[in-house]
């Protein structure tokens, strides 16, 4: 195969350096690099008018099949961009002598498990990770991703990373040295078939020269205008409000909401609202910022986090306990409790979002007695 070449202006203007295509020496490599350079993904050919931005949430992702499983499959990358968009990154060489079928049917095994059975606060703790082994501050590169310094803001964001799981709003992208008419064409039909799944095919190129000179290219293959000017218009943000939020429960569900809701709004708690849900927000102590604590989605989800709560280990299991004793609640995570709506046991409920409250009550007024 016919492969390329590039050139480098030297010091002296009238001589060149020509710089050979290389294919990598292995897939690590590329995987290597594309971590250490997330650059490399090409966020302004992705979106030329509000270039992409990243951060790495982990290498080798585990992906569960099932909700009791720690992971069938491993994602090569997952990234966050800076509207809290998953972004699934799995690398292959030219040479790898797998049909571009099974390399599509594996990614779309990826999206749709990762989608169904990925828990948000196991990401952010996977984030906080890769961060740490980096002497890097999460909270900081998400403020820097965003753009702002408001540190409201990282709540905010990764309710949004939530919302765009919820919602299946999520990018494919397969990453190689080149790629195949095959591959591009599969790659292009998906992304102008799929409205909230963006799919793109991304080369990056190697070049090598003399004096150990290296040169990386990369560039969007599969990513037509009429798909890009769709996906753009899927991201502009928008809010949805108690109405259309009730509208999308389930007729057991949408009463229970709104006592959530009345009970919060009551005792002063703030409503934010996202994209498809809303989020239970209290003055913390951290910072002197607003902290989400429970959160709300359609059709009829209720969630208690308390990773920000200033609690200790033992406190956190013992409230766990307390919140599982009332038999509602479907799935509990290290710091993430999901129960699943059913008015036939509304008393119960009201009397478990009661006990949440009272909980918050007395971590909010110990805070204020403390300043």
């Amino acid at each position: 195969m016919q492969r390329g070449r590039i050139f480098l202006i030297g010091k002296e203007e009238s001589r060149l350096i020509p710089m050979d295509e290389t294919p990598y020496a292995s897939e690590d490599i590329l995987q290597v690099l594309l971590a250490s350079y997330p650059d490399l993904l090409p966020g302004d050919q992705i979106s030329p008018e509000n270039a992409r931005q990243w951060l790495l949430v982990s290498r080798e992702v585990d992906v569960p099949g099932d909700i009791d499983e720690a992971g069938r499959w491993s994602l090569d990358h997952l990234f966050l961009d800076q509207d809290g968009i998953p972004t699934f990154v799995e690398c292959k060489r030219a040479s790898d002598t797998r049909s571009r079928r099974e390399v599509v049917a594996q990614m779309l095994d990826y999206a749709a498990n990762g989608i169904e059975y990925w828990a948000v606060d196991r990401l952010r703790q996977a984030a906080t990770e890769t961060a740490r082994s980096r002497n890097r501050s999460l909270d900081q590169e998400i403020l820097s991703l965003i753009g702002t310094q408001d540190e409201a803001g990282v709540e905010r964001f990764w309710q949004q990373v939530e919302s765009n799981l919820r919602a299946g709003k999520v990018r494919l992208i397969f990453v190689a040295d080149s790629t195949s008419k095959e591959l591009r064409r599969l790659v292009e039909f998906l992304n102008e078939k799929m409205s909230d799944v963006e799919v793109l095919a991304i080369e990056i190129k190697q070049f090598l020269g003399g004096d150990n000179q290296r040169a990386l290219v990369s560039r969007v293959v599969g990513l037509t205008e009429s798909a890009r000017v769709q996906k753009t218009e899927n991201r502009i943000k928008r809010q949805t409000d108690r109405n259309e939020f009730l509208a999308k429960c389930t007729p057991n569900a949408a009463p229970l909401f709104e006592r959530i809701l009345d009970l919060a709004t009551q005792r002063g708690y703030k409503i934010n609202w996202g994209e498809v849900g809303f989020s239970i927000r209290a003055l913390g102590p951290k910072n002197n910022r607003f902290i989400s604590f429970a959160y709300g989605y359609p059709p009829n989800e209720f969630q208690f986090y308390f990773g920000y709560l200033p609690l200790s280990k033992e406190e956190q299991q013992a409230l766990r306990t307390r919140l599982m004793e009332h038999g509602l609640l479907r799935e509990a995570g290290d710091i993430t409790i999901k129960a699943s709506l059913d008015l036939e046991k509304s008393p119960q409920f009201e009397a478990l979002f009661t006990f949440i409250l009272n909980r918050m009550d007395e971590i909010v007024q110990a805070y204020q007695n403390s300043l």
